[in-house]
């Protein structure tokens, strides 16, 4: 049995398909008034063709 921790983001593009994986940080009590309920969600590759495609286009 295959246990799956994350779930993929998929996206069928002009560069095949790529997936990601994402992570969400919320700052709920903060110094700062400035950064009050701040969340921030980052997408990583989830697999090294989707790595090499995102190099790719960076560099182009």
């Amino acid at each position: 049995m295959i246990r799956l921790v994350v779930v993929p983001l998929n996206a069928f593009t002009v560069h095949g398909v790529l997936s990601f994986i994402s992570t969400t940080t919320v700052f709920g009590t903060p110094v700062d008034i400035t950064v009050s309920e701040l969340a921030l969600e980052s997408f990583f590759p989830a697999d090294a063709a989707t790595a090499e495609a995102l190099r790719r286009l960076a560099g182009a």
